[in-house]
């Protein structure tokens, strides 16, 4: 760059002040210093921004929009300085989460409301990546935190297991099974199923496969969508059922019923928070502190 921070402030003072006396003991400088940092920039930029005779110092046009410009970047970088010193005490920060469907739709979701009434300068960036996909971001720096439905076994990695999720049928209130209040895995076998498709819901169609050949059974091969909306318009057009680890907040009313899964903890799911272990900022743990509050408070959570 052909000039510096200090050519601009000592310009900005001149044609502010339009002294260079004043200007001088503004900047708590001597007045020939003052001059010879104006007169620098001048010609750094080949550009006359000042008049001047002996008594009187005047803005040239060019010096007027200069002016604009100049106080313009020095706010730029008083606020880049701020920024910086707020990050550095910890109370600006930045949040990447990542989350899945399992735990998005409600601990994830309470979570961060209640984390942002404590620190409202935090910005949340919530990121919905399927668990695979959310540990490579964590080990890349580009999540600060990922909400996985396993453990993460890395060496430089930390979790934190914060919810149980019970599986649920949900079907459409006409559905043959739904009279009745309880259902197991045999029930629903022979019955049209629908499920997320591998690349969206890998660790959900382990969990929900798992359970079933936790009971001597078959996962169903079923009908595939790629979203939980997709997946949930099919349930309620009456056409299949689904299984989920909890029950959804926007599912109920009249066209969507949940039945509980007999089968004790084998019908259950464990989420966990993970985070790398040695990039901690004073805003993440005080988020890792919240998520071990409330997991203490809800030992097995319906989300």
């Amino acid at each position: 760059m052909k000039y510096e921070l200090r050519h601009l402030s000592a310009f900005v003072a001149v044609a502010e002040e339009l002294s260079f006396h004043r200007a001088a003991e503004r900047l708590h400088l001597a007045q020939p210093a003052v001059s010879r940092t104006v007169r620098e920039l001048e010609e750094r930029i080949g550009v006359a921004l000042l008049w001047r005779s002996t008594r009187v110092v005047r803005l040239t046009e060019a010096g007027r929009q200069f002016l604009v410009d100049a106080k313009a970047l020095l706010g730029s970088v008083r606020k880049a300085e701020e920024r910086a010193q707020l990050i550095a005490s910890g109370t600006l920060a930045t949040l990447r989460i990542g989350y899945t469907t399992i735990n998005g739709h409600t601990f994830v979701a309470d979570t961060v409301r209640d984390y942002l009434e404590q620190n409202p300068h935090v910005r949340v960036e919530l990121t919905f990546q399927s668990a695979p996909r959310q540990r490579d971001m964590l080990l890349e720096n580009q999540l600060d935190f990922a909400f996985l439905e396993y453990s993460y076994q890395n060496p430089a990695i930390d979790s934190l297991a914060v919810a149980r999720h019970r599986l649920h049928a949900l079907m459409h209130p006409d559905h043959p099974l739904a009279a009745r209040a309880e259902l197991t895995l045999a029930d629903l076998v022979e019955h049209h199923f629908v499920i997320g498709t591998q690349e969206e819901w890998p660790t959900m169609r382990a969990i929900i496969a798992a359970a079933f050949d936790r009971q001597g059974l078959t996962m169903p091969s079923g009908i595939e969508a790629s979203s939980l909306t997709g997946i949930l318009g099919l349930v309620t057009s009456g056409l299949a059922y689904t299984i989920f680890c909890g029950v959804p907040r926007f599912c109920g009313g009249e066209e969507i019923c949940i039945r509980s899964l007999a089968g004790g903890s084998e019908m259950e799911a464990q989420s966990y928070l993970s985070w790398r272990r040695n990039d901690l900022t004073k805003k993440m743990e005080q988020f890792i502190d919240l998520c071990r509050t409330k997991s203490d408070r809800n030992e097995t959570s319906n989300s």
